[in-house]
């Protein structure tokens, strides 16, 4: 023991050189001196040493001290140890942590020092390595090693900074069981790194904006069954014996369907895509003044353009930053009041989330461009056979994120969970859903779970095919009408020529027969270019958009298209001119206010009457639901000619149209009767009927 303390003593000898200050590079601040021992600490040490070690030392010479081998950092030496990565963001509670010795020697013993633990290293020539456990937030970590000449050298330290949270994991289950409702908290699970217990299980009742309602404590609770027209949900709050909490919420289960992961509200939708900076600067506030007329509209949700932040001047699918407000929209209080504002109007917000691929721009993506291999984050990054970052298309600026990689699922869940927790936000259209699913198919499922965890009644639509049944079958709610082709929209060759337009629809409209409630329809949105009133015109946007909300599916209106608002979505994120409401603004209301009120429009029930030919351009059809006493048959004229029409009603529909019909759209009370099943109607030029029984 005295010989060690004697050891690291003599270079304090006042017969040596005072010490030059050593110096090590700080990966991401540069110059970072290190404490020198000064006299002060030497007299000190000496004290403690004793007598006996103080007589040794007096009776040494100058000459006859030997001096000790300390540690030696990084480029103090010919030899340095070397750390391989720089500072960085890690998405999990451990990482590998990798090294070299600099310089020719011989590696003998090394070990991984984070905060105050020390972990083994193993050796490989002259690189060594070893996974080690993280915590919640920063964790310093160095490397010592002793080489075979040199002694004991140091790593220049890095930080890691962990950005998950280590709290509890809420899990809530609602079943019937004997006329009453349990409410079970069980599977809850500890914090990943703690294991702290859970102490505390508290359960609210929460209906629309009133404050949440206190039901009691415990892992399990038993209420009276629930009043199926109540709509109420169930939220658990835990908390572990660090003061750490989370929450989930359940449904009951007389709103859904067993088995079923949609949110009911998903069924009645009309969704209005919303381009922020359209509206007005600042884009979020002025998105929040237009909610009366959005409101007034009649749709039931709003989808927000990409708002996270972007380089300037970009549309938003190049994120450089997935948990802030791109602050040329707005801040995060502007968003939170445009949320709550919108919730109060009985309008869902969902944002658009972009988890295929980063700008290039990304402070994860120019550090592994700058570090190459020994960066953190190259491997958050696809790349080909020769390490080069994937992309699709010409999207050179985009390159594809790497979902071989559990950090990366977990940082995009992570970011996906943050504004559903933070802002009560209701769901997300999710960008290139379809690249995901080429590289990293399985993700999907157990994401949109984890979602629903935390919020069931969260909808999620894919930018990708609904022909494609992948999409509902692993926790998407709908998806685009796209053909088998990326990005081909399926009306596209539709309205293409002004003959055959009907039948074109027809054919069009077949091929997602399967689950056509669940295919998120349009005529506009930010990739159909020039709108569709600019290339057609009104007479013919008045149809379109009449079979948009009366088919089947969810309807989608675009940035002022009810309007007829004329821009090109990527032309520049500026205020764009925008019409007075006229007559296509209260057609559009007209359609929606009979889609909401008409069950028969929003059931998955569609019946082609005729679909057109070569001398017209009438395109006819029944929506209904399971009663056919409750149908509707539209009646679209895609042409500038008025047309005579004899429709065919089939059966059973007929029978329940023997006392006529009126028209819904207009309000006319005139009847219109069946002769032999048969309808006999004189259209106008462009002319919508939404006929129902009288």
């Amino acid at each position: 023991m005295l010989r060690r303390l004697l050891r690291s003593t003599a270079a304090f000898s006042p017969c040596a050189s005072p010490p030059p200050p050593v110096v090590s590079i700080h990966a991401s601040t540069g110059v970072r001196p290190q404490r020198v021992e000064g006299p002060s600490r030497r007299l000190r040490l000496l004290t403690r040493l004793g007598w006996a070690a103080a007589l040794l030392l007096a009776a040494s010479s100058c000459e006859s001290v030997t001096p000790s081998v300390s540690p030696r950092p990084s480029g103090s030496a010919q030899v340095r140890l070397e750390l391989h990565a720089g500072d960085a963001d890690v998405w999990a509670f451990s990482a590998r942590i990798q090294g070299a010795l600099a310089g020719a020697g011989t590696l003998e013993d090394c070990a991984i020092r984070v905060g105050g633990d020390v972990f083994p290293a193993a050796i490989e020539q002259q690189r060594f390595f070893a996974d080690i456990p993280l915590i919640e937030g920063e964790n310093e970590i160095v490397a010592r090693c002793r080489e075979a000449s040199a002694g004991d050298l140091d790593s220049p330290p890095v930080t890691y900074r962990v950005r998950l949270e280590d709290t509890p994991r809420a899990r809530a289950r609602a079943a019937l069981a004997g006329g009453k409702l349990v409410l079970d908290a069980t599977s809850s699970e500890p914090g990943e790194r703690s294991r702290a217990e859970i102490v505390a299980f508290d359960w609210f009742r929460l209906r629309g904006g009133a404050a949440p309602e206190p039901l009691g404590q415990g892992a399990r609770l038993e209420l009276p069954a629930p009043d199926a027209r109540g709509h109420a949900l169930y939220e658990l709050r835990v908390r572990d014996e660090r003061g750490r909490g989370d929450a989930a919420r359940v449904a009951p289960p007389l709103e859904a369907t067993p088995g079923a992961t949609a949110p009911a509200w998903i069924d009645d939708a009309v969704l209005y895509g919303v381009v922020p900076p359209f509206f007005g600067d600042p884009p979020l506030q002025s998105v929040r003044a237009a909610l009366p007329a959005i409101e007034r509209l009649g749709v039931t949700a709003i989808w927000l353009s990409p708002l996270f932040a972007a380089p300037e001047g970009d549309f938003g699918y190049a994120v450089t930053d997935y948990f802030s407000v791109r602050p040329d929209y707005g801040t995060e209080q502007d968003l939170r009041e445009l949320v709550d504002d919108a919730h109060r109007r009985g309008l869902r917000v969902l944002l658009d989330l972009v988890p295929n691929h980063t700008s290039a721009e990304h402070p994860y993506f120019r550090e592994a461009e700058r570090r190459s291999n020994r960066a953190h984050t190259f491997d958050f990054y696809d790349r080909d056979d020769g390490g080069e970052p994937t992309h699709y298309f010409d999207w050179e600026h985009l390159p594809n994120l790497n979902y071989d990689s559990a950090e990366v699922a977990r940082w995009m869940l992570e970011a996906s969970l943050h504004w559903v927790r933070r802002f009560d936000i209701d769901g997300y259209r999710v960008d290139a859903a379809w690249g995901i699913k080429q590289r990293r198919g399985e993700l999907w499922s157990p994401w949109a779970a984890e979602l629903r965890r935390v919020s069931p009644h969260v909808a999620l639509i894919a930018e990708a095919s609904a022909r494609d049944p992948y999409y509902l079958q692993n926790g998407f709610d709908a998806a685009y009408d796209w053909t088998e082709e990326l990005g081909h929209w399926a009306w596209k060759d539709v309205f293409g020529a002004p003959r055959g337009i009907a039948a074109r629809l027809g054919a069009a409209l077949a091929t997602t027969a399967a689950r056509p409630e669940r295919t998120l329809r349009f005529i506009n949105n930010n990739d159909t270019g020039a709108r569709f009133i600019t290339r057609h015109g009104p007479g013919l946007t008045r149809v379109a958009a009449a079979a948009l909300l009366t088919l089947p599916g969810i309807p989608c209106v675009y940035t002022f298209d009810e309007l007829g608002a004329e821009y090109e979505p990527y032309g520049g994120l500026a205020p764009v001119s925008r019409p007075p409401r006229g007559q296509l603004a209260r057609h559009y209301e007209r359609l929606i206010r009979l889609r909401r009120g008409v069950a028969a429009l929003r059931s998955p029930g569609h019946l082609t009457v005729h679909a057109g030919g070569p001398d017209d351009e009438v395109f006819a059809y029944v929506r209904h639901g399971d009663d056919a006493s409750r149908f509707a048959l539209v009646v679209l004229n895609f042409s500038d000619r008025p047309v005579r029409k004899r429709l065919i009603v089939p059966e059973p529909f007929a029978a329940h149209a023997r006392g006529g019909l009126r028209d819904a759209l207009s309000g006319a009370q005139a009847a219109s009767r069946l002769r032999a099943g048969a309808l006999a109607l004189d259209l106008a030029p462009w002319d919508v009927r939404v006929l129902v029984p009288r």
